[in-house]
């Protein structure tokens, strides 16, 4: 598939930074591939799951993605969106049993946030780690999250839960090494297992959840520096930020990508998303189930032979139709 264009105009309610550095793929970025990566196989997933996906990666352990440069610009920008970010984007409570201090719309403030996800190196670096094309993600609110640490240290970054799109990065913006805490913990099992434990259903594990999971069964990764990052396929790997065990900053970006397999459904959880209330969400939904569209549709144009199964046919377009109506189900009560 084609990737979706950024577009041409922001939603009003955003205002950009009026100074920031500018995004230097020779300077800013350190791509170093990571020595360990987890597949879905391993956390317990099998058959038609694992055939029905666009990419067999469940996460891997951190890896350099920014240079000591790209790091100190990326943390300047995330402090300046922290103190101006408008009131509909920075919420400090979160659907569901998530408390969380983070800003939305990242990319439609600063121009170096949205060259940083769009960056092509980084794109393509990424896709050869899935074995899968991708592509920032078609929802531009989805492109990219700050997180920051909460203000009540008994409280975790984030609690235990699972993303509603299908791949992102958590990239470390503020320095780790003198940080007390702050783990970042992944669940070695798979959705159905966890949400079993958590007292949800896989289809909730992104409202999160405060019940423990048991510690033999989880794996704990600290950051080595700012610009370090841990990839995952987010929607099917279960994870948190543990809380901080002393005052500190703590400050990530987790930027979105989606497949462009045609193939696959969809991995955005349309209807949560739907939930968010960023400004123009719904109008994103919808652009985004556009683009699924029409683009299966033009696959499934170029790839018809008047003497195919005409049954086989009729699935494959249905299954092109029906990212539309997913976008026009999740937008009706908007």
């Amino acid at each position: 598939m084609n990737p979706l264009q950024f577009p041409k105009k922001s939603p009003d309610t955003y205002q950009p930074l009026s100074m920031e550095p500018i995004f230097e793929p020779q300077k800013h970025l350190a791509l170093e591939t990571p020595s360990s990566v987890w597949h879905l196989e391993e956390l317990g997933y099998s058959g038609s799951t694992l055939q029905n996906l666009a990419s067999p990666i469940a996460f891997t352990e951190p890896f350099r993605l920014l240079s000591q440069e790209g790091a100190a610009a990326l943390l300047e920008v995330t402090r300046q969106l922290k103190e101006v970010a408008c009131p509909a984007s920075y919420v400090k409570t979160y659907t569901g049993n998530r408390n969380q201090v983070t800003v939305s719309g990242g990319v439609y403030q600063s121009k170096f946030l949205r060259d940083l996800c769009s960056s092509p190196e980084i794109t393509m670096f990424l896709s050869e780690i899935a074995d899968t094309a991708l592509s920032p993600h078609s929802m531009p609110s989805q492109q990219l999250y700050i997180n920051y640490q909460p203000e009540n240290l008994e409280d975790h970054v984030d609690i235990w839960h699972a993303d509603s799109i299908g791949f992102d990065y958590v990239l470390m913006a503020s320095s780790p090494i003198e940080l007390r805490g702050g783990e970042f913990q992944i669940f070695l099992g798979t959705v159905q297992q966890a949400a079993e434990l958590l007292e949800l259903t896989p289809r909730t594990l992104n409202l999160g959840s405060h019940i423990e999971l048991p510690e033999e069964r989880c794996i704990s990764f600290q950051f080595p520096d700012a610009g370090y990052a841990i990839f995952q396929q987010g929607n099917l790997v279960v994870h948190r930020a543990r809380r901080l065990s002393q005052p500190g900053e703590r400050i990530t970006v987790v930027p979105g990508y989606v497949s462009l397999d045609h193939t696959q459904a969809d991995a955005s959880d349309l209807s949560h998303i739907a939930t968010y209330g960023e400004p123009s969400i719904a109008l994103e939904i919808l652009r985004h189930g556009a683009w699924l569209t029409t683009e299966k549709l033009t696959a499934f144009l170029e790839g018809l032979e008047l003497n195919d199964d005409s049954e086989k046919q009729r699935r494959l377009l249905n299954d092109a139709l029906l990212d539309a109506i997913r976008a026009l189900e999740a937008t009706k009560d908007q």
